[in-house]
């Protein structure tokens, strides 16, 4: 049996060892940023940030340097609102005139991060600033726009034409003039599928505009996450004999599951309670074998030494004085029934 003291000690162990990994674990998460030159706290205005929140990221050229501390909902003198964030950035940057912070993706699952374009790189360089207007900074991306404008060419095109438009609205994106003729080559295919084709070019056009002024300076990052999209699907692609082999084996191993179920007792309508009770009880009766075990070893006798008869456990049988039972020469004790 475990002494108190030995139990205690085990539990310390157990503790201490679990509240370290917890701030392990918790470190790594919240991505602490290193501090060994110190922060300094500034604050930006946002007309939008979308997905972002406490705790994000502050990059300069993709290194982590800050963190944002806050967001808040802030009037204007014009009757208007904008989002504050105030964040934390390493000493040896700071903000000045020709700086520009943007909300950008850092991951498909909807995290965001600020990026900080041409900082000054000393902490005491002329012109710097603690505050920043929304002149300085680009909103957040809403990623549902880039849907809800692929909408109508996704419901109507083929797999080949989508990704013919999609090549072109890039390069049309990236300002490149060859992209413009194909594109409009894509969407008079896509026209010829409808009956109000005005209707189909103007909504193309409108998210199309719409699409050039959300990824404006961002287009690279745009790429980035049809790379991302493209990926799973491919996946998918690849898996889809495996899906076919889960479809024709499915239902047989549904049912040889069902009735390895139905054979333990776990079957439609089957009464909790009564079942938990059932195996309780099981259980103590178990247990009830143990507690018999040593009544049943007082009953059983010792063995016999070695080389000496097994005594009869009802007596010797009488037999008359001149009478001996003899076995292959050697001599048999009779017992009683």
């Amino acid at each position: 049996m475990i002494k108190p003291r030995a139990a205690l000690w085990r539990f310390l162990i157990a503790a201490t060892f679990s509240t370290v990994l917890v701030v392990v674990i918790t470190n790594a998460v919240r991505q602490p940023v290193d501090t060994a030159a110190g922060t300094s706290k500034f604050t930006a205005e946002f007309t939008d940030v979308s997905g972002l929140s406490d705790g994000a990221d502050v990059r300069v050229r993709g290194v982590r340097v800050g963190k944002v501390n806050s967001i808040d909902l802030k009037h204007t003198e014009d009757g208007s609102s904008v989002a504050q964030v105030a964040f934390t950035m390493d000493n040896r940057y700071t903000l000045v005139p020709e700086s520009r912070l943007a909300v950008k993706f850092q991951a498909l699952t909807g995290l965001r991060y600020v990026d900080v374009e041409h900082p000054g790189e000393t902490r005491n360089v002329a012109g710097s600033m603690k505050n920043v207007s929304t002149s300085m900074t680009h909103p957040s991306f809403d990623i549902t726009v880039l849907f809800n404008g692929l909408q109508p060419v996704l419901a109507t095109l083929s797999p080949d034409e989508i990704n013919t438009f999609t090549e072109n609205a890039n390069l049309f994106l990236q300002g490149d003039e060859r992209g413009l003729g194909p594109m409009l080559d894509s969407i008079r295919t896509l026209t010829g599928y409808v009956a109000n084709r005005q209707q189909v070019v103007q909504t193309l056009v409108q998210n199309l505009a719409t699409l050039s002024d959300g990824v404006h300076a961002r287009s690279d990052y745009l790429f980035k996450i049809f790379d991302e999209i493209q990926l799973p699907l491919d996946q998918a692609v690849s898996m889809t004999d495996e899906f076919r082999k889960a479809q024709v084996a499915g239902t047989d191993f549904t049912h040889t599951v069902l009735r390895l179920l139905a054979a333990a007792g776990i079957r439609p309508g089957i009464n909790i309670n009564r079942a938990f009770d059932t195996a309780i009880t099981n259980s103590y009766d178990f247990l009830d074998i143990f507690k018999k075990t040593p009544v049943f070893w007082e009953n059983i006798p010792e063995p016999p030494d070695e080389g000496t008869p097994v005594p009869c456990s009802k007596g010797r049988a009488q037999l008359p004085e001149t009478v001996d039972v003899l076995l292959n020469g050697q001599r048999v004790v009779l017992c009683k029934k």
